[in-house]
């Protein structure tokens, strides 16, 4: 029977052996042998001699059959019934082995325990539970603590209650702290006798009970550090399995169905793996959400700790799996496990998806977060920094900065007792090995509040992600005659920061609307060109490694240059590039503008120059023209095979009369169709299967090769590859998956299509799941 523990010693933790078989560190009462990390000492205080008022040992002994661990009750109770793990029956990921259910609950919260003895249980009989974590437990470190029914611990606030007892039957509640250690916990239960002196006497034999839970953050406890008072935002982001990461850029938000997957058994076992064998926290900051958080963006990229996920950028993925290729994290973290080696290959996205399963799995409030027009300033100056030649052309071999079309971090919620009040809420911390913190790639966690008023020297990394939504743009531009034109371009970086909104349908289509969508902007940064927005930039400025670049004014100007938005363009599309020029003056103006078409990777780091063209427009005075640069498809397509579908165009326009400067860079991407994904059924019970079809159409006049449709359910299907071949130019091709439902709610199933010549096109369905 599941979450049923009988007293056979094969139910103790092989790293945590029985009493009998290992030096138990732990801190007694006067008077008492203690043994304390393998070494035996005594407390010297004389032995009393016995006297007629000494309580005796009762002759009875009291064994304790088996324990119920209630894992039906207690998880709907702690809202851990999704968990995969507490369902009796489950394969295990990495064994394929079926599994007893196990118990996983949240802290600050009681659980029920039921106990059968061997004998009907007296009125004197006392029970006691020893709770252990880590390899060395020790009472100073809370991580061994020893309490008795009707007792509290008064260093670490564990307590057991014995609630009710029918025959040999007794229920007992067992309060776990809110600020004890996450993971999975060992428990040992005897029956005792406690005599008038205060002394505890075993009643049991060597058979004492052992068994193990899982305890995680709880955001229902208002003690815990994680507390969310809202139950929407509780059901949203620590509860949903499924989700949206928004991708592409300012002008074409794209919505990439997500399966986090965080209830899955190889997700919260991955979580505790990185953590106990890759991390050096020590134990007595398992509790801590801040730091959790921290090591956990360190550990979701393999750059310092082999950790789960390898970042790649370059285009070159054969040696693995491209980014654009992974819908979910349970593969990722399925592969992990397997090899207990790196996971090839990820980018921001991937990064931040696998971030939330994890942190989720353990119950830290968690969301993915997608900046468009991300700045990556490299060296604190809190500006990006761009380089033109006197022949009007960009140098971005000089570009150490760079504007990211888009970049995805999390935010994960808490209070913050290391910073001062008001600080606490969400915080940012990244996962995607960009820069250095502390000389380890990882991001935050940093106060959102802390960001948005410039308050740089609040911890973590609160500079570098300031930098990324409220950066200036600083153009250097070289003249004929060896000078330097300073430009700056403001309100260019940090926009419709975007994440799923909490209680949003699940049963949504993938569009560029996307009506789920929330604009998180205003969170992270006062309205541009407001008072309070620039005010937040100088204070930040001030403690940046450049504090006097604001101090020289702009160049006046009497052309002005406006660059209309490239929108709309699916690939394989023609499309034009337009700059309306405008004279304000009185007087003629002679005009240069070059206008310079390159793909690029998201990062925003040039990949190939695909057309370049200068024009020269003589103005009349009030007057303006329109520059028009022709795009046909054949000038971009066969640079399209990495997926990224990511162009960038650069301007630099010149005034004769004036010395007068424009520069500017404009990013937008092509958009793709995406499959139609059809269920069978719209609804059906536990236990029912039902097929799902996805068809796409090829959209090129060419025939697209090595096509394939990956299809994955979180908690309902395990991700599937279904391989198409080759298919013609206007062609439809299809596949189809027949999926068992396992769990009442909604089942999301996404599916994506890849092929040489075109990938990141993700759908997804929803099929409602009644109880039976």
């Amino acid at each position: 029977m599941g979450g049923v523990y009988s007293t056979l010693s094969s139910y103790f933790d092989p790293a945590d052996p029985p009493r009998a078989h290992r030096a138990e560190s732990s801190v007694s009462l006067p008077g008492r042998r203690i043994n304390t990390g393998g070494e035996t000492c005594n407390f010297h205080e004389p032995v009393k001699p016995p006297s007629a008022d000494t309580p005796k040992k009762p002759k009875k002994a009291v064994e304790i059959e088996s324990v119920d661990l209630c894992i039906g009750e207690n998880s709907r109770d702690h809202h851990t019934d999704d968990y995969e793990v507490c369902q009796d029956g489950y394969i295990d990921d990495l064994t394929k082995e079926v599994k007893k259910a196990q118990l996983v609950i949240r802290r600050g919260q009681t659980f029920k325990v039921k106990i059968t003895l061997n004998d009907k249980c007296s009125e004197d009989t006392q029970f006691r539970v020893i709770s252990t974590i880590g390899k060395i437990p020790l009472a100073s470190k809370g991580n061994y603590n020893e309490i008795i029914t009707g007792r509290k611990s008064k260093e670490t606030n564990w307590s057991v209650k014995l609630d009710s007892k029918e025959g040999k039957t007794v229920e007992l509640l067992i309060y776990s702290p809110p600020k004890c250690a996450v993971g999975k916990w060992n428990l040992k239960f005897d029956a005792v006798y406690v005599g008038d002196d205060g002394e505890v006497i075993s009643l049991s034999t060597d058979k004492t009970v052992a068994i193990q839970a899982y305890i995680l953050f709880n955001a229902w406890c208002k003690e815990d550090a994680v507390y969310m008072k809202d139950e929407t935002w509780r059901k949203e982001y620590v509860l949903n399995d499924t989700g949206k990461i928004y991708t592409g850029n300012y002008k074409q938000i794209y919505g990439r169905p997500w399966n986090f997957g965080q209830f899955e058994s190889i997700s919260l076992e991955t979580a505790l793996y990185v953590l106990n064998e890759l991390t050096k926290i020590p134990i007595t900051f398992r509790g801590s959400p801040t730091l959790i958080s921290r090591k956990m963006s360190a550990l979701v990229n393999s750059s310092d700790d082999n950790g789960i996920l390898t970042g790649r950028w370059d285009g070159e993925y054969s040696d693995g799996v491209s980014p654009t290729k992974w819908t979910g994290s349970v593969a990722i973290l399925q592969k992990y496990m397997e090899t207990k080696q790196p996971v090839e290959y990820g980018q921001c996205w991937v990064f931040s998806g696998v971030m939330t399963t994890v942190c989720r799995a353990l119950g830290i409030p968690t969301r993915s977060v997608t900046n468009f027009a991300s700045a990556h300033d490299t060296d604190g100056s809190l500006t990006i920094d761009m380089h033109w030649d006197e022949n009007e052309e960009h140098m971005p071999e000089l570009d150490t900065d760079s504007v990211w079309n888009f970049h995805v971090w999390n935010e994960c919620w808490m209070t913050r007792p290391d910073l001062q009040e008001g600080y606490g809420g969400w915080q940012a911390v990244d996962a995607t090995p960009q820069e250095t913190s502390d000389g380890i790639y990882c991001a935050g966690p940093a106060s959102l509040v802390a960001i948005k008023n410039g308050n740089v020297g609040v911890t973590f990394d609160t500079p570098f992600i300031f930098a990324e939504v409220n950066a200036d743009k600083v153009h250097w531009v070289k003249q004929k005659d060896g000078s330097i034109e300073k430009l700056f371009e403001r309100s260019v970086v940090g926009k419709k920061i975007s994440t799923k909104r909490a209680g949003s349908s699940r049963d949504f289509s993938v569009d560029m609307w996307n009506p789920d969508r929330e604009d998180i902007t205003d969170q992270y940064k006062y309205p541009e060109g407001t008072s309070e927005e620039r005010a937040a930039v100088w204070r930040a400025n001030e403690m940046s490694t450049k504090p006097t670049v604001y101090t020289e004014g702009d160049s006046q100007k009497d052309v002005t240059f406006r660059v209309e938005e490239v929108d709309n363009v699916f690939l394989g599309s023609s499309f034009e590039i337009r700059v309306v020029i405008k004279n304000t003056s009185d007087e003629k103006r002679s005009v240069g503008l070059t206008v310079t078409l390159c793909s690029v990777y998201y990062t925003g780091i040039n990949k190939t120059k695909l057309k370049r063209e200068r024009f020269a427009k003589e103005l009349k005075p009030k007057s303006e023209e329109v520059v028009i640069m022709k795009v046909e498809v054949d000038d971009y397509l066969a640079d399209m095979k990495d997926h990224t579908y990511a162009m960038k165009i650069n301007y630099l326009g010149s005034v004769r009369e004036t010395k007068q400067i424009f520069a500017s860079q404009d990013d937008f991407r092509l958009r793709t169709l995406v499959p139609d994904v059809i269920p069978s059924k719209k609804s059906v019970a536990v236990g029912e299967s039902f097929k799902v079809k996805a068809s796409f159409k090829n959209p090129l006049d060419i025939s697209i090769q090595n096509c394939e449709f990956t299809f994955e359910a979180a908690g309902n299907l395990k991700p599937v590859t279904i391989s198409k071949g080759t298919i013609g130019a206007g062609e439809v091709v299809e596949a189809e998956v027949e999926v068992t439902a396992k769990r009442a709610g909604h089942c999301v199933v996404i599916s994506s299509f890849e092929c040489k010549e075109m990938g990141d096109i993700q759908g997804q369905c929803t099929v409602e799941v009644k109880r039976k």
